[in-house]
C-alpha cells in the first residue's frame, strides 16, 4: 500500500469516525469499493472511538459489515424493509420482512443499548445505478451529519434510530449517468469526498515523465490519461472534473501483465469513447500508436513472453556464489540458474538455446570398459531425470565390482534440478574441476556441436554464456526493426556486444600456459569464473541500471509474442490478470461463437497433448443436470470418479432477458394431482444458470475444474439489470453477495475463482444498448476482425487429393477476391465517418465456400441484402454508379437499389463474374 493510499484511508477514517456517513465519488476504477472496505477495517483500530472509547485489554473494536450492490431494478423492499416472495412446498408465501438495512439497523440498536464495543458498517456500492432516493424511502431523515442524533422514524409501527456505532460509506462513479439526478437534499446527509484519479494510489514513484518506449504501468497510465485530455470534445472541457472523469482510473493499470491490461481493457475503453463521441476522432491516430506499442511482434512485458515452462529450484545465485561453488556441475547450474532468474531471455531461448542445444553440449555415445556404445536417446546438458540412467561414461562398476550409478548426469540435490513443461531434468555432472580447455576460435563462431566424451568447464561455461549473449543480440536487433526509436534498447545492446566481446578477449588471454597439470588447470577454471564473476549486465537485474559515460541505461528484455496462438493468449490473459471474464468482439461473420467453442476446445484439452478436443468431446462436457445427485455431464457419466478439465453451458442474451430469468427467480411448474385429476401450479425458488454454475463450481469435487458459461449477443440484454448485485462479484471473487431470493436457506450467491463468463458481441449492431464504462472495466475485450487469410486456407487441410485441393485453392482465390471487393466500401473514401471499419465490415464467414455456386448464392442472399441494410442506414458516403458495366460499379448498384437483386438474376450473375474474375 502506498503512502498515498494509506494517508487517503487515514483521512477518510477520521471522517467517517466523526460524521459517519461519507459518500465515496470518483471516476471509473480509482479504488472507491476498495478504499471503503479498507476504511471499515481501518476504523476498528482503538484511535477512531467517538463512539465510546476501547476498555482496556481490547485492541480493536468488533464489527459487522454489510456491502449492497446497487442496480437498476434494485428497491425500498429490498434495502428496507417490504413483501418478500419465498416459495414453501410448491406455494408462494408472502411475508413482511426486515430487509438488509433494518435488519443491521435493529442489530446495531440492540448492540448499543448492551454496551457493546460493535461496529456496524454498511457500504453501498455504485449508488448512481438506482434510483437512491426511493431506495432509502423513510430512513433518509435519520442520516444526518453526525450521527447522533436520537430522532426516530416508524416503520412497520416500530419506531427505529441509527445508534452512534452504525457507518454507511456510499461510491458514486462520476463516470457513468446517474439512474436519477441527486438533489442538495440528499447530499446534505453525507460528507462527501472525491477520490482522485492519481497514480500516487498505486506507486509511490509516481511520474507524468517517461520514455516513449516505456511500458510501465506508470507509463501507460499518464499516456492513456495525456489522450484523453488532449482530445476530450469541448463540452467535456468545462471544468477539471469534468475533464478528470474520464481519465481511465488508476485501478486499472497494474504492474504485472501491463500490456494485456492496455491491449484488452484500456484501448477499447479510448476506442468506445471515440465512438461516443467524447474524444476527438483525432484522438485515433493516438489510440493507434499505443496500439502499436502493446500490440506489436516485440514486447517489453514478461507477462507476454514463453515464462511457464521452466522451472528452476535454485534461486538467488549471485557473483559470489559463482567464485565459490566450483565443484562438477555447480558452475553450469548456477549459470543456467541466473539467466532464468535475470529474466532477459523466455523458457523458449533458455530450452532450445542452452539446456537442449547440441552446440552447448550433445553425448550420442561413450566408452565402457573400451567398448563404445550408442545412447538410445542423444542427451544434452540436461536429460530427463527419470531416464538418467541410460546415459553412462565411464566404467559402471566400482573397484569392488558392484554396479555403480552413471556418473554422466547429476542425480544428487534435488534443488539443482530444473522443470521443464512438467518434467524434472538433471544436468550434466561429468565436468572435472581440474579440466581446461584452451582457447580456440571455433569456440566464439559456436558452429559446432559439442560432442565429446568429457568437456572442460570453462568451455562449457562459456558456451551457455555465447547462447545467452547471442539471444540478447538477436532479440534487440529484430526488436530495434520494429521500434527504431528507443534509445534505451539502443544503448542496452551495444553494451550487451561490448560485453560479449570482453568475454572473449579475456577468454582468449587466460591461462595461455596451461597444461595437463590438474591444479593449473583447476586455477584457470577458478580465474575463468572470476571472469564471469566481474561481468556487469549478467548479474544486473531488469529495472537496474548501468552507467556508461554518463548515460544510464535501464536494463530490460524484449520478448518476441506470438501472436498466432490467439486461444492460448486470451487464457493467459485472464489468468495474469485476475480478470475472469471476457468479451469476443467483432462485426458480422467473424466467427465469434465459433471461435468462443474453438477456445473451450482448446482450453479442456489436456496438459501433455497440442491436440484441442473434438466437438464430440466438447459436446460430452456441456452441462446437462446441475442437480447434486446426478451426473454433470455425459463426460462426467462415463467418469464417474474423475473431474472434467472443462464443464460449460451457453445462454443467449436479448432484450427481454432479466436478473430472475439469469441469477434468481422464481420458478413455476404444473403437478398433476395424485388421483389423475386436475394439475396444481407449483412455485419455487431456484437458481438460474448463473446461480446453478456458481453453486456447481463451488462443490469441492469440483474445484479443478474451469466452468465457462458462453453468453451469446452479451449486449443484447442490459447487464446492470440481468446481473444485478452480481457486477460486484464478478471482481470481487469468493466474495458472498446477497440476492433477493432464497435458495435452500441461503439468500446468498459467491462467484469461485473457477467460473469464467465467455462472451460474444456483434459491434455492427446499433439496435441495442451498449456497455456501460464501469462495467467494461470488468471485462477484458478481444476483438476479431475479418480475416483474408482464413479464405484462403480453408478446406485445405481436408482435401484428399491434390486434384481437390487444386480445385479448393482455385474457388478460395476467387471467394479472397470477391471479399477484397466487398472490402473496398469500407474503405474511409465510402464509409461514413461515423462508423468504424472494424466494426462494420462484413466478416470472413460469409465467403468460406465449397465451390463457385454456393459462393453466387452466398453473394445474392447474405452479402447484398447486408450492404443494402448498411446502406439504408446511411453508413456508406459512395456517390450511386454512372454506369454499371463493370464490377465495381454494378456492385455499388446493387447496394444503391439501381440493379433490382430480386428479379434481375442474370445482371446479377453477370456483375459476380466480373468481381470474382483475376486481375
Amino acid at each position: 500500500m502506498t503512502e498515498a493510499t494509506q494517508g487517503l484511508i487515514n483521512e477518510l477514517s477520521e471522517i467517517i469516525d466523526e460524521n459517519k456517513y461519507v459518500i465515496l465519488s470518483g471516476a471509473t476504477a480509482v479504488g472507491k469499493t476498495y478504499i471503503a472496505t479498507a476504511v471499515a477495517e481501518n476504523c476498528l483500530r482503538p484511535e477512531y472511538n467517538s463512539q465510546g472509547v476501547l476498555p482496556k485489554g481490547m485492541n480493536a473494536y468488533d464489527s459487522e459489515l454489510e456491502l449492497i450492490t446497487i442496480h437498476p431494478s434494485y428497491s425500498y423492499e429490498d434495502f428496507v424493509s417490504g413483501i418478500s416472495i419465498q416459495t414453501e412446498n410448491g406455494q408462494v408465501i408472502f411475508r413482511y420482512e426486515d430487509k438488509i438495512f433494518l435488519a443491521a439497523l435493529k442489530k446495531a440498536n440492540k448492540s448499543w443499548q448492551e454496551k457493546e464495543n460493535k461496529k456496524y458498517f454498511l457500504i453501498l456500492d455504485d449508488i448512481g445505478r438506482g434510483q437512491i432516493s426511493g431506495i432509502m424511502g423513510n430512513i433518509l431523515p435519520l442520516i444526518e451529519p453526525h450521527g447522533n442524533s436520537l430522532y426516530k422514524v416508524n416503520v412497520n409501527d416500530e419506531a427505529v434510530w441509527v445508534s452512534p456505532n452504525v457507518y454507511i460509506i456510499a461510491t458514486r462513479s462520476t463516470t457513468v449517468d446517474t439512474v436519477e439526478q441527486f438533489n442538495y437534499g440528499f447530499f446534505r446527509h453525507f460528507y462527501e469526498k472525491t477520490i482522485d484519479n492519481d497514480f500516487s494510489y498505486m506507486s509511490d514513484d509516481a511520474s507524468g515523465t517517461y520514455t516513449d518506449y516505456d511500458i510501465t504501468a506508470n507509463a501507460m497510465y499518464y499516456r492513456s490519461r495525456r489522450i484523453v485530455m488532449d482530445n476530450l470534445r469541448h463540452r467535456y472541457q468545462m471544468s477539471a472534473s469534468e475533464r478528470n472523469k474520464y481519465v481511465i482510473g488508476h485501478g486499472v493499470y497494474k504492474e504485472s501483465g501491463t500490456t494485456m491490461i492496455v491491449r484488452y481493457q484500456v484501448i477499447p475503453l479510448l476506442r468506445q469513447y471515440v465512438k461516443d463521441g467524447i474524444l476527438d476522432k483525432t484522438a485515433r491516430t493516438s489510440i493507434d500508436t499505443l496500439q502499436k506499442l502493446v500490440g506489436g511482434k516485440y514486447s517489453k512485458d514478461i507477462s507476454l513472453a514463453d515464462v511457464g515452462r521452466i522451472i528452476i529450484r535454485k534461486e538467488g545465485v549471485t557473483s559470489e556464489t559463482l567464485r565459490n561453488e566450483g565443484l562438477t556441475h555447480q558452475p553450469l547450474v548456477n549459470l543456467v540458474s541466473r539467466i532464468k532468474e535475470q529474466g532477459l531471455l523466455d523458457d523458449t531461448d533458455i530450452a532450445d538455446g542452452i539446456m537442449f542445444n547440441p552446440q552447448v553440449l550433445v553425448r550420442k555415445k561413450a566408452k565402457i570398459n573400451k567398448v563404445e556404445r550408442e545412447f538410445p536417446v542423444p542427451g544434452y546438458l540436461y536429460v530427463l531425470r527419470k531416464d538418467r540412467d541410460i546415459y553412462t561414461y565411464g566404467t559402471t562398476v566400482d573397484g569392488k565390482g558392484k554396479p555403480k550409478r552413471p556418473r554422466y548426469f547429476y542425480s544428487g540435490n534435488r534443488d539443482d534440478v530444473a522443470v521443464v513443461d512438467g518434467e524434472e531434468y538433471a544436468i550434466a555432472s561429468e565436468m572435472q574441476p581440474k579440466e581446461y580447455t584452451r582457447w580456440y576460435e571455433d569456440l566464439d563462431s559456436g558452429s559446432e556441436e559439442n560432442e565429446r566424451y568429457s568437456s572442460s568447464p570453462n568451455s562449457m561455461m562459456f558456451r551457455i554464456l555465447r547462447s545467452y549473449y547471442r539471444a540478447l543480440n538477436r532479440h534487440y536487433t529484430s526488436y530495434l526493426t520494429e521500434y527504431p526509436g528507443d534509445s534505451n534498447v539502443e544503448r542496452l545492446k551495444a553494451y550487451a556486444d561490448q560485453e560479449y566481446r570482453l568475454l572473449v578477449s579475456e577468454s582468449r588471454k587466460l591461462h595461455p600456459e596451461v597444461s595437463d597439470e590438474a591444479d593449473v588447470n583447476a586455477k584457470a577454471n577458478v580465474d575463468f569464473r572470476n571472469v564471469i564473476s566481474d561481468l556487469v549486465l549478467f548479474w544486473k537485474n531488469r529495472g537496474e541500471t548501468i552507467t556508461v559515460g554518463g548515460q544510464t541505461i535501464t536494463v530490460e528484455g524484449v520478448y518476441k509474442v506470438d501472436n498466432s496462438k490467439k486461444y492460448e493468449e486470451y487464457s493467459k490473459a485472464m489468468e495474469t490478470l485476475g480478470i475472469h471474464q471476457m468479451i469476443m468482439q467483432g462485426p458480422p461473420g467473424t466467427s465469434k461463437t465459433y471461435s468462443a467453442r474453438e477456445f473451450l476446445k482448446f482450453i479442456g484439452k489436456s496438459n501433455d497433448s497440442s491436440d484441442i478436443l473434438s466437438d464430440a468431446e466438447l459436446d460430452s462436457m456441456q452441462i446437462k443436470n446441475y442437480s447434486k445427485d446426478k451426473a454433470l455431464s455425459e463426460w462426467k457419466e462415463l467418469h464417474p470418479e474423475e473431474s472434467p478439465k472443462i464443464a460449460w453451458d451457453i445462454v443467449q442474451f436479448h432484450p427481454s432477458y432479466g436478473y430472475e430469468d439469469f441469477v434468481r427467480g422464481i420458478e413455476v411448474s404444473t403437478v398433476k394431482g395424485k388421483d389423475g385429476g386436475s394439475s396444481s401450479v407449483s412455485y419455487d425458488t431456484v437458481n438460474k444458470i448463473l446461480g446453478q454454475m456458481a453453486e456447481a463450481a463451488n462443490r469441492p469435487e469440483f474445484k479443478d475444474t474451469k466452468f465457462f458459461l458462453v453468453i451469446d449477443e452479451i449486449n443484447r440484454a442490459n447487464l446492470a439489470t440481468v446481473f444485478g448485485e452480481l457486477i460486484y462479484g464478478l471482481e470481487y471473487r469468493g466474495k458472498s453477495v446477497a440476492t433477493p431470493y432464497t435458495v435452500e436457506d441461503s439468500n446468498k450467491v459467491v462467484l469461485p475463482d473457477n467460473l469464467y463468463i465467455l462472451g460474444t458481441m456483434n459491434t455492427a449492431d446499433k439496435s441495442i444498448g451498449g456497455i456501460d464504462y464501469a462495467i467494461r472495466r470488468r471485462f477484458l475485450f478481444f476483438s476479431l476482425l475479418p480475416d483474408k487469410q482464413t479464405i484462403a486456407d480453408y478446406r485445405l487441410a481436408d482435401c484428399e487429393t491434390e486434384d481437390k485441393k487444386s480445385e479448393q485453392l482455385e474457388i478460395n482465390g476467387k471467394a479472397t477476391k470477391l471479399f477484397e471487393r466487398v472490402a473496398e466500401l469500407f474503405n474511409s473514401d465510402n464509409l461514413n465517418s461515423e462508423y468504424y471499419k472494424d466494426d462494420v465490415q462484413i466478416g470472413h464467414t460469409y465467403f468460406l465456400v465449397s465451390s463457385e455456386d454456393q459462393l453466387y448464392l452466398r453473394f445474392r442472399y447474405q452479402i447484398l441484402p447486408i450492404l443494402r441494410e448498411y446502406y439504408k442506414d446511411g453508413m456508406f458516403q459512395f456517390d450511386r454508379p454512372d454506369n454499371d458495366n463493370d464490377g465495381w460499379s454494378g456492385l455499388l448498384g446493387c447496394i444503391t437499389g439501381d440493379t433490382d437483386v430480386n428479379s434481375d438474376e442474370e445482371k446479377v450473375k453477370s456483375i459476380f463474374a466480373k468481381l470474382i474474375k483475376p486481375e
